[in-house]
């Protein structure tokens, strides 16, 4: 029996370990291929936590189909090769099923992902629901808390593997090929144990099969090659930041981070325009901070101006690989290299500069938006010197300036006037805005003339200063006098950019998110207290998951490495919590269940005051990172807590409450991925998002309070 009890708990802990990796590997591979931010991370990760809660509910049945020990290694098998096929397919479909280059809309990221989830997530989860049932059969005792904990620690090695290891020296599909093996491995002790010889035999034989075309077929090249048709890769890298891939057309070289073109070698309209309409701003720059961008050429417009030292700061460290291997922009002295978070650079430095240009995308994400807030404006501009000129640009120039356009222009623009007296619009192939609180002069074409300098495009023959200063002028005037400000803690300019986004697919998104507002609806009357508030308690786990993440990086800065971290530590608080809740409540009562409710609103609710206080004061870097790990293991404690408790309070027999309790978990933690992540941050601020989150869990805790007595019988 305790050799059963071994391999079972083996078993548990490879899913875990596959289901953390898995997950990371394919939320990286949706967001490369679709290109996306955070409300395709809030769909992704929706369907996937949905996906496997409902696989999680088909478990239940599975003492009905009278799955038994000898069975389990089949699972396994099809567990080691689905996360392959998935990755592949992906790749593979997508410039079959999508026309290649178009944009993808938010209906089709979901039905893709939805479907190509499917298998995998059923499969995760009705393994979870038939090792809980196997496991306290086995033992006659209710240990679904006990699986969860065994599944959460295989969560925290598969984690920490990934993220400190496999990401820094495996491929995607190399990183997948560990998971084939490992699931292999487990399926053929399975078989060995429970199962005849002939089977035996023939899951041997199948295994060395799936190896030998695994191993003799480069699926990473070949699915790169899928992704990049007519183009030569010449190189390719999966690094903790995204997709790189430099591609090869001709004599022109495109360089792409995460399937998106990062830039083109033969482009120099869009170098120059990113660089002079600032730069000639400046009476005699010397001292230029260039953040993002600066391997696509832009470095070799700003030496023209004899400056003294560029220095050029990009967080992925792999950007600056393929720069110095495939260009020539960083090849002078004058060049000063920096792998660090831009922000945290300016929030660091005892530098001061006179041209600063943030050659990043616009605010469409979260880690984005830091970049263009009042707060981050207010900071760099005590790293300039007098006269020093700002840049950034905004969404393409076009004649006719759509509502939402509109706002987000207007947005920049009266977040810059906060920290500068002038702003200058600058129409080119993008909206330039330029902030001082020294003069700007449109007349571009004319100081260029007059400076000497020698450009293709951005000179008195491609720009007409007259032209350019009515365009200027009707993009000033389309800016609105009223709006909110871009705040780090409510980033309204992301939440206008992912409605611009949204506005590029003629589709009616009232429909089918009042279809699935009624379906929670539905589903929330269906639910009993205790399976409200572990709904409630999923929901906020990944909300308040999220939401660290978010503030860590606009306190501290972005540093991408403790993203994995902190998941590690989540995973760890739901392995103690699950693992040890019974040394804490030696007899499961409903009061315990509801005070676990009211501490994670208290929690909620102490997070905005926790968050003021740490942006507001100066504190050590060491101290910063210990406060967000404790929050982390805090917040997936309780949760932890409150599900083991739910299991036992729970009445059935074990398969179905295994099922209902985790089901229910994983789609209030759908939920609060998606509406926290994509809807309620931007739209609400990070503050407001706390409170919404402890008032929820705070309802769910008053309403187990009111039916405690029908559980009375537990006390």
């Amino acid at each position: 029996m305790e050799k059963i009890k071994k391999t079972l708990t083996l078993a548990v802990l490879s899913l875990g370990f596959t289901s953390i990796i898995t997950q990371i590997i394919l939320l990286r591979e949706f967001l490369s291929v679709f290109y996306g931010n955070e409300l395709v991370i809030g769909i992704i990760l929706a369907n996937w936590m949905a996906l496997t809660g409902l696989g999680a509910y088909l478990g239940k049945f599975s003492e009905q189909l009278k799955i038994k020990q000898k069975h389990l290694a089949f699972p396994f098998i099809a567990l080691a090769v689905l996360p392959i096929v998935t990755v592949f397919l992906l790749n593979y479909l997508k410039n079959i099923v999508f026309i290649a280059g178009s944009m993808i809309g938010i209906v089709q990221i979901f039905y893709s992902s939805f479907i190509l989830l499917l298998p995998y997530c059923l499969l995760s989860g009705f393994l979870f629901t038939l090792l809980a049932g196997t496991v306290s059969g086995l033992n006659k005792s209710n240990l679904i808390s006990k699986v969860y904990s065994i599944e959460s620690i295989g969560s925290i090695i598969g984690g920490i593997i990934f993220n400190f290891i496999l990401i820094f020296f495996l491929k995607t599909f190399q990183s997948l090929t560990i998971l084939l093996i490992t699931n292999l491995v487990l399926a053929n002790i399975l078989i060995y144990k429970y199962n005849r010889r002939t089977t035996r035999y023939i899951s041997l034989i199948a295994s060395v099969v799936a190896l030998v075309i695994v191993f003799n077929f480069n699926f990473d090249e070949l699915a790169r090659q899928f992704l990049f048709k007519d183009q030569e890769i010449i190189f390719y890298k999966d690094t903790p930041y995204g997709n790189l891939t430099v591609a090869k057309q001709g004599e022109q070289k495109n360089f792409f981070e995460n399937n998106v073109l990062f830039f083109s070698t033969n482009d120099p309209a869009s170098n120059e325009e990113a660089v002079h309409y600032a730069m000639i701003q400046h009476p005699n720059p010397k001292n230029v901070l260039l953040i993002g961008g600066g391997i696509s050429g832009t470095t070799n417009e700003v030496l023209k101006y004899n400056v003294e030292r560029i220095d050029y700061v990009e967080v992925n460290p792999w950007i600056i690989q393929i720069g110095k291997t495939y260009t020539d922009a960083l090849n002078d002295k004058r060049i000063n290299v920096l792998n660090e978070d831009g922000r945290l650079f300016v929030k660091s430095t005892p530098k001061n500069y006179d041209v600063v240009l943030i050659n990043l995308p616009e605010p469409i994400t979260a880690q984005l938006n830091r970049f263009y807030t009042t707060e981050f404006f207010i900071e760099l501009k005590t790293k300039l010197n007098r006269a020093a000129v700002v840049s950034l640009s905004l969404l393409p120039a076009t004649d006719y300036i759509s509502q939402d356009a509109r706002q987000i222009n207007s947005i920049i623009y009266h977040t810059l006037k906060t920290a500068f007296k002038n702003i200058l619009i600058v129409p080119g192939m993008k909206n330039y805005f330029l902030a001082s609180d020294s003069e700007l002069n449109i007349n571009i074409g004319k100081m260029i003339e007059q400076r000497g300098l020698n450009n293709l495009y951005v000179n008195q023959y491609y720009l007409d200063d007259e032209i350019l200063h009515q365009r200027s002028e009707y993009i000033q005037s389309n800016i609105l006098t009223n709006t909110k400000l871009n705040k780090d803690f409510n980033p309204v300019s992301y939440y206008r950019q992912i409605l611009h986004w949204l506005s590029y697919f003629e589709v009616n998104y009232w429909i089918p998110s009042i279809l699935i507002l009624l379906g929670l609806v539905l589903l929330l009357l269906k639910l009993n207290p205790i399976s409200f508030g572990v709904f409630c308690g999923g929901f906020a786990a990944s909300s308040i998951e999220v939401l660290l993440l978010i503030v860590f990086q606009i306190i501290y800065g972005y540093v991408y490495q403790v993203t994995g971290i902190i998941i590690t530590i989540f995973m760890a608080g739901l392995a103690v919590g699950s693992f040890y809740w019974n040394k804490i409540f030696s007899q499961p009562q409903m009061n315990h269940f509801i005070k676990i409710q009211f501490l994670i609103s208290i929690y909620s609710l102490l997070l905005p005051l926790i968050f003021i206080l740490l942006k507001s004061f100066s504190i050590n870097a060491v101290i910063v990172h210990s406060i967000f790990y404790l929050l982390t293991f805090i917040i997936a404690f309780l949760v932890a807590l409150e599900f083991s408790l739910a299991t036992k309070l729970e009445s059935g027999n074990v398969s179905k409450v295994a099922s209902k309790i985790y089901g229910v978990d994983l789609i209030g933690s759908a939920f609060g991925a998606l509406l926290v992540s994509a809807f309620l941050i931007p739209l609400l601020g990070i503050i407001m998002v706390s409170l919404v989150i402890g008032l929820l869990n705070l309802i769910s805790g008053i309403i187990s309070f009111y039916n405690r007595r029908k559980y009375s019988s537990l006390f």
